[in-house]
């Protein structure tokens, strides 16, 4: 299918709308200051990614904030630090506050006009809506990592869409795609997946604003 032929996009919310490694690179901060050694940005997102990945089963009784507190704390603990509790939550609460990358608000703004934007992602209920509000989508647009709408025939039924018609907006490495077309968003150029994995693969949302552009006019 042509990029102009999709009639909705599903696409990541970290790290492709929100610069969520920034921002937990930036929080572990004063754990870092202790650590004896200085270990690299990549190896310390690469550490809590795993840790993190491995506490998701209990999404449903830990809720977002709950997973970033015990994953701050396992963190430390790999790292024979000493943490409170208190320390946790102040990291798990900085998600409120992370930020979009610079393209990403003008970039949904220009697509929302020809596609429905479902962002799948996770957030605590109180901030939600202020995301949602960011990210100029509905509340009931923004979907939990735990669904698989693409494989959910009730929910594709009752929003009048197929999975074939969606395209999914993800980063290399992110998830497997086991249906339909994907994009991938690339934002470190210097590290681009070889060979591409998806239908497109590119450097950041401007980037695909200006491929659909292109597509317009093909």
């Amino acid at each position: 299918m042509r990029l102009t032929e999709y009639r909705a996009l599903l696409i990541d919310c970290d790290e492709v709308l929100v610069d969520r490694d920034s921002a937990i690179w930036t929080a572990l901060q004063p754990l870092l200051e202790n650590h004896g050694e200085s270990p690299e940005k990549n190896q310390v997102l690469a550490e809590f990614d795993e840790v993190l990945q491995a506490l998701y089963p209990r999404f449903g009784e830990l809720g977002f904030s709950g997973l970033l507190c015990f994953a701050h704390r396992q963190l430390a603990e790999r790292w024979k630090l000493k943490v409170s509790w208190e320390e946790g939550m102040s990291f798990a609460r900085s998600a409120a506050a992370w930020t979009l990358f610079e393209d990403a608000p003008g970039a949904m703004l220009y697509l929302r006009k020809f596609y429905r934007l479902l962002v799948l992602g996770d957030r605590d209920a109180e901030d939600r809506g202020a995301l949602c509000e960011r990210l100029g989508i509905e509340p009931e647009d923004f979907i939990s990592l735990a669904s698989d709408p693409l494989h959910d025939t009730v929910w594709l039924k009752a929003n009048d869409l197929d999975a074939q018609a969606i395209l999914q907006v993800t980063r290399p490495g992110a998830r497997p795609a086991k249906v339909g077309a994907v994009c991938l968003i690339c934002r470190n150029p210097d590290n681009p997946p070889k060979p591409c994995a998806g239908q497109y693969c590119i450097n950041s949302m401007a980037d695909l604003v200006a491929q659909h552009q292109l597509s317009l006019r093909c």
